[in-house]
């Protein structure tokens, strides 16, 4: 009997510690594409929520609602923290909705709203570790898998020209070798009708890093539309980056 209760005791305590385990883990962290609010896609029935385009109100299907959002705009640093007010369904490409007062406040172009975002906690230490981890992750993956895309700004920073349009690429995969990246195009090519006619590049790093992608664009509505073409062909990972 006191053996039973030994082996009960001990199940007691494991189940325990995993518990308290579970509430360890990282919040929310994404960069990629919002989605700007527009009545013209409520009417369309493209979104379901009819939202006050005038106020601060965000939404993030990966985000319990009223957690606190962290949003950066990379590209002049501008960032606002909200509550998510609501979880609602928008096109699988976009990150989270904004209303249009959220986009003005950071200052985003409404071509390419590209956006970082974080679901805070209130342990500061955490939310120091996240900044930490955050800027970590603004350096270029040397090894991304394929089945994985990356959509990346690869314009050139000319101090000469003022308001130099962006331009895009989406990243199909970094290769130790030129044959297998040679065969990642092809693979594209022949598996999907959308793509077999678009230019893929293939771009030499250094001796052992050959970078493959599609691109560069010059409208976020040719990036959907590629990227929608390359989950048929089952690149469902998807992690949006800017290259500086």
């Amino acid at each position: 009997m006191k053996y039973n209760f030994i082996i009960v005791l001990f199940f007691l305590l494991s189940c325990s510690a995993t518990t308290s385990g579970s509430y360890k883990k990282p919040g929310y962290i994404s960069k990629g594409f919002a989605y700007i609010y527009s009545s013209e896609d409520y009417e369309n029935k493209v979104i379901k929520k009819k939202i006050n385009n005038n106020n601060l109100i965000i939404s993030n299907k990966n985000i319990r609602r009223g957690a606190l959002v962290k949003i950066t705009n990379p590209n002049n640093g501008k960032n606002i923290l909200l509550k998510n007010n609501f979880k609602t369904n928008y096109p699988d490409f976009y990150k989270i909705m904004l209303s249009k007062a959220v986009s003005n406040n950071l200052g985003l172009d409404e071509d390419f709203p590209f956006v970082e975002i974080e679901a805070l906690k209130k342990n500061k230490s955490f939310i120091a570790k996240s900044a930490e981890t955050h800027e970590e992750e603004r350096q270029l993956k040397n090894n991304a898998p394929v089945e994985k895309v990356s959509i990346s700004n690869i314009s050139k920073n000319k101090t000469r020209v003022k308001n130099t349009k962006k331009e895009f690429v989406i990243i199909l995969g970094s290769f130790y070798s030129l044959e297998s990246a040679l065969l990642l195009k092809k693979r594209i090519k022949s598996e999907s009708n959308e793509l077999k006619n678009r230019k893929i590049s293939i771009l030499k790093k250094n001796k052992h890093n050959f970078e493959v992608f599609l691109g560069p664009y010059k409208t976020i509505k040719k990036i959907k539309n590629d990227y929608i073409a390359l989950k048929k062909i089952n690149f469902d990972e998807v992690d949006l980056k800017i290259y500086d």
